[in-house]
């Protein structure tokens, strides 16, 4: 098992979502997003969450990570 403290930042895999660890309860996360939304997740199915994911977390992290996206071709 991995443990995590507060002010990390995860990977929820569960709901493909990255937050920074605001509460830790055994193997339960409580984990936040920068707008306040909150959430549990089993610390069993988070890891640590990559530079990218983290950028993803600001707006201007966002812009970044969505224009060095690959597209799609047709």
């Amino acid at each position: 098992m991995t443990y995590y403290r507060l002010g990390d930042f995860v990977t929820d895999a569960t709901r493909a979502l990255t937050g920074q660890v605001h509460a830790v309860h055994g193997k339960t996360l409580t984990l936040v997003r920068p707008s306040g939304f909150l959430w549990e997740a089993d610390a069993d199915q988070c890891w640590k969450a990559s530079a990218q994911e983290r950028a993803g977390l600001t707006p201007g992290g966002t812009v970044r990570v969505i224009s060095t996206a690959r597209r799609r071709s047709s």
